[in-house]
This record gives structure tokens, C-alpha cells and sequence, in this order.
């Protein structure tokens, strides 16, 4: 089954200081519920990067990653896929929009 929504916010952070929370790889856990367990290659987002994570849930640690599959900085957008147990592969295209009062629309798609 094919499940596709698409989440989207506003901020009223500047796009710029958005990315850089985007982009750190290695804090990704800061907003994930879920503790990074390592980033190869280390370093921002990057083409064929892979992040390992670990959370607990349901009395047990659960392993998931998240493969980077494309990033534009100069665009500010990112391809992603989070593959979590059971089989599930959530595929994510965030994008960052700056508003007419320069903040930030952000998507998931």
C-alpha cells in the first residue's frame, strides 16, 4: 500500500538557518525522537550519505536509517529515504521556500 501526504510549515527563521539545521546530518536526532548512531560518510548532507539511528519504543531499541540520496544547497532541497522496520521506506523531498516576510515554508513531499 501507497500512503502519500505532504506536510508543510511555516517559520519565521530565515531560509538559510534553516538549511543549516537540514543539512547537519550528525543532529539529526534533535528532531527525530531517535539517537544518531553514526553518519558515513561524516559531515553535512551529501549524495550517498547514510545515517544510522536507534530509539526505544515498545521495551525494545529500534534500529531505522536514512539514506540521502540528492542535495541542492543552492536550491535548498533534499532527497531522502528513511527505512524503518517491517519494511517501511518513507521517501522525502524537503524543500525550503523563503516567505514574503522572509521566513520559511517548509515541505515534505
Amino acid at each position: 500500500m501507497i500512503v502519500n501526504v505532504c506536510p508543510a510549515a511555516t517559520t519565521k527563521a530565515p531560509p538559510d538557518s534553516v538549511w543549516k539545521v537540514l543539512e547537519a546530518t550528525d543532529r539529526f536526532g534533535e528532531w527525530t525522537d531517535a539517537a544518531v548512531v553514526s553518519v558515513e560518510p561524516p559531515g553535512p548532507a551529501q549524495r550517498g550519505q547514510v545515517v544510522r539511528f536507534a530509539a526505544r519504543g515498545l521495551g525494545r531499541i529500534w534500529t531505522f536509517t536514512i539514506d540521502i540520496r540528492d542535495v541542492d544547497p543552492q536550491h535548498r532541497w533534499i532527497d531522502l529515504v528513511a527505512r524503518f522496520p517491517f519494511g517501511i521506506d518513507n521517501y522525502e523531498h524537503l524543500t525550503l521556500t523563503e516567505t514574503e516576510d522572509g521566513g520559511t515554508l517548509v515541505r515534505f513531499n
